[in-house]
């Protein structure tokens, strides 16, 4: 920490300027993003869609193939 914060109110160096005003843009910034995420996953996030049925029907239709082959291959054995 700079010796010039010790009874000042105000930075008397660019450097401490510099690096206190670098910590609050910063710590808006994750405030932002914080709060941004939230809005989507509040507001515009849905969960299931119709791509998402489609892709889950997919899969079990290609599970339930693969489930049909492997019991003919174990019958030929």
């Amino acid at each position: 920490m700079c010796k010039c914060l010790v009874g000042n109110v105000a930075c008397c160096c660019c450097s401490c300027a510099i690096s206190v005003l670098v910590s609050i843009i910063s710590g808006l910034l994750v405030v932002g993003i914080v709060v941004g995420l939230a809005v989507y996953f509040l507001v515009y996030y849905e969960p299931e869609d119709e791509v998402t049925k489609f892709t889950n029907k997919l899969a079990e239709s290609v599970q339930s193939g693969y489930g049909k082959i492997k019991d003919v291959i174990s019958k030929l054995n």
